[in-house]
Order: C-alpha cells, then sequence, then structure tokens
C-alpha cells in the first residue's frame, strides 16, 4: 500500500452535518513524489474509508468516517462524513474543520497500472489506475492543486483532544520523514529544498511550544498523554 500526501484549504463550513467534501488529486501535474496522476485513475463512485490521523488506521486504530470517490476531467474529489456518532470521529473532524487552510490530506492506494517517462523535461510514474484505501488527515502534503471544498461541523474541541491529535500528526510526519529521507539517501540524495524548509517550520512552532510548557506551573496531575507529549518536544528540543 503506497500513501500521497495534499495540502488542502478548508473554504468554507455549516454546523452539526460531520461532512467533508475535499479534491485530494490534480490530474496532469508532476507533485513531490515525482507522479503525474492521469485523468481516469480513479474509479468513479469508489468507496473508501476516511483513516485515523496519519493513517493509523493501518495500525488499529478505528477509521473515523467513510465516503466516496467522483472525477471532474481535471481533478478527483472525495466526498465523505465523519462518524460524529462516535469520539474518535467527532473530535478528528473538529480538529479537521478548526485547523482550516493548514490542514494536509492523504490517501493510502494500490498502484494497479502504471508507466514511466517523461514530462516537462522529468522522469516520472504515470499513474494510470488506482484502487484507494482510505484519506487520511495528516501533517505534511506533496500534492498539487488541492483543497477542502467544505467542512460541515459541529461544534469546538477540548485543548488535551487537540494536543493529543497533534501529537498523534506529528509521530507520523517524524516516521514519514524517516522513511522518504532514507529512501533517498540510498540514492544519494537528501530532503528537497521546499520539504526541508516545511520541516523546519514544524520544527520552529515545536520549540515554541516547548518553551510554552517550560514556563507554565507545573500540573497538579500529569496522564499519560501528557507525560508522552512531554517527552515528545525534550525529544524534539534536543
Amino acid at each position: 500500500m503506497d500513501t500521497k500526501r495534499l495540502h488542502v484549504e478548508v473554504k468554507d463550513a455549516d454546523e452539526d452535518r460531520g461532512e467533508v467534501t475535499a479534491v485530494f488529486s490534480t490530474f496532469n501535474v508532476k507533485d513531490s513524489d515525482q507522479d503525474v496522476t492521469l485523468p481516469g485513475a480513479f474509479e468513479d463512485g469508489a468507496p473508501a474509508l476516511i483513516s485515523a490521523y496519519g493513517h493509523t488506521s493501518w495500525s488499529g486504530l478505528l477509521p473515523v468516517g467513510k465516503g466516496t470517490i467522483t472525477s471532474t476531467k481535471t481533478e478527483a474529489v472525495f466526498t465523505g462524513r465523519f462518524f460524529m456518532d462516535t469520539t474518535h470521529g467527532a473530535d478528528t473532524f473538529r480538529t479537521v474543520k478548526h485547523t482550516g487552510e493548514l490542514q494536509e490530506w492523504s490517501y493510502g492506494y494500490d498502484p494497479v497500472e502504471f508507466s514511466y517517462g517523461d514530462h516537462d523535461g522529468e522522469r516520472v510514474r504515470f499513474l494510470k489506475r488506482l484502487r484507494v484505501h482510505e484519506v487520511s488527515p495528516v501533517m505534511l502534503g506533496a500534492g498539487v492543486g488541492t483543497r477542502t471544498l467544505a467542512a460541515k461541523s459541529a461544534g469546538g474541541m477540548k485543548f488535551s483532544d487537540e494536543a493529543e491529535a497533534v501529537m498523534a500528526a506529528v509521530k507520523a510526519l517524524t516516521d514519514r520523514a524517516a522513511d522518504v529521507l532514507a529512501k533517498r539517501q540510498e540514492k544519494g540524495k537528501g530532503l528537497g529544498a521546499e520539504s526541508t524548509a516545511l520541516l523546519a517550520d514544524v520544527e520552529a512552532e515545536l520549540k515554541r511550544l516547548g518553551e510554552l510548557v517550560g514556563s507554565a506551573p507545573a500540573p497538579d496531575v500529569t496522564t499519560d498523554a501528557q507525560r508522552e507529549f512531554l517527552r515528545f518536544l525534550r525529544t524534539t528540543r534536543g
């Protein structure tokens, strides 16, 4: 199973629905994975789950929603609904809504049919037919021209829940960055300039958060989640 990560932009929101509509692939454009997805790559009307944050449903966390895929001449659209009658579905959706234009998405797929060739003078993989298993909110995107068209929600989100969602997302980002870097190092390459700059921005925000944590009074009770989050911050800050 491969994954492809995408940037999305929240366009509007409504209340009480728990629905999301997102453009998750733009055709005939090279993404940062050196792939070009062709029109017709996705089966119109195909179902797909919404994974827990960072594709973690593959490791056992419950899916948070489901939906279907449709295509236009230029892009693929996912229309889904979060499981708002479950805690994991409602919390994930609220994170997606409140993250807004910073939210990124990814989808897990099997490349059923593909070929290699040249695109604008570069060697790329042309994705001709894909089987999508799930879409997932993530931290770092790689797609071009993707966006959330609508996010219809049912309310706010507790600070502790948001912190736990961010922690899970940062862990997923770290795992992804390590995997990508290892593969590129095998080819004698490092991360691209854009990816390096984005990771530097994430690191800077984590350091800023760590400074806030360090200046705050010690809590009376430390939960397992808080201990894990603080451990991650200390590790990140070195």
